[in-house]
């Protein structure tokens, strides 16, 4: 059996020293496999970001262990690029569109390399004809759709997604799902998708991990049985995605503190 790309095991993070005060994440364990697209939901504040953060290296764990391709990560490795939900922090204001996607190239790969990666990449993000302008010249989705394509330059064996789509408008976000779909088949990636909606875990996955409220463990997670290409209407009408979003929903409403629904 082939190795799966990310492997967690028994992860775990308390945010005071020598395991006193809160508890995180208490011994929490899955994987992700090549090509897949996997969503994480979960209750409010059940530390879905921490454990992104771990993932990516940005925080050290208190115990258990991350690996990435069959490498234990102690640090932030190659082969991973994360996009956040504020693209208004994460790009530079004073460097323009291509500048920004170029960054994380700089002093890795030659000027040629940079400047194909970029240019693909923003074309791919529908994004080309405007490289030449700055990050506050551009709507909330397209700032985000730079984030994106300066992720896709890195060419990343994982791609990890902080809810990315929050801080937009329904139609914007209904966009960027289709287009990050899109880029997924075109650059044959890895994704790792954390977020509140759970409409948008089904349409886009094809595995959603449910995790309980904190101290965080995996709850359960459901295979996505819906085709792809997938679309904005067909697809939500599908009787399997219905069904699908309802046992998710359900997942969370249980794990939240007095049975919300988060």
């Amino acid at each position: 059996m082939s190795q799966a790309l990310l492997e967690v095991d028994d992860l775990r993070h308390n945010y005071h020293a020598r395991g006193a005060g809160d508890s995180v994440l208490d011994g929490l364990s899955f994987a992700v496999e090549r090509g897949e697209f996997v969503s994480i939901v979960g209750p409010s504040g059940c530390g879905k970001t921490t454990l992104l953060r771990t993932l990516s290296g940005l925080l050290a764990p208190t115990g258990g262990t991350v690996s990435l391709d069959g490498t234990v990560i102690k640090g932030v490795p190659q082969g991973l690029a994360m996009v956040f939900q504020d693209y208004r922090a994460s790009l530079f204001p004073w460097r323009r569109v291509a500048a920004n996607v170029e960054f994380p190239l700089l002093g890795r790969v030659g000027r040629a390399e940079r400047r194909s990666r970029t240019e693909e990449s923003l074309e791919a993000v529908g994004l080309l004809e405007h490289a030449d302008r700055y990050p506050w010249q551009l709507s909330g989705g397209m700032q985000q759709r730079v984030a994106i394509a300066r992720a896709l330059a890195m060419r990343p064996q994982l791609l990890l997604m902080d809810e990315p789509f929050a801080s937009v408008d329904a139609q914007t976000r209904s966009e960027l799902e289709d287009l990050l779909l899109g880029v997924r088949d075109r650059f044959d990636m890895t994704i790792l998708f954390v977020t509140h909606d759970v409409d948008e875990s089904v349409y886009l996955s094809t595995r959603v991990l449910a995790l309980s409220k904190a101290p965080t463990v995996k709850t359960a997670e459901v295979v996505v049985p819906l085709p792809f290409p997938r679309d904005q209407i067909n697809t939500r009408e599908d009787s399997a995605f219905v069904t699908t979003r309802s046992e998710v929903a359900r997942l969370i409403r249980h794990a939240s503190p007095g049975g919300l629904s988060a």
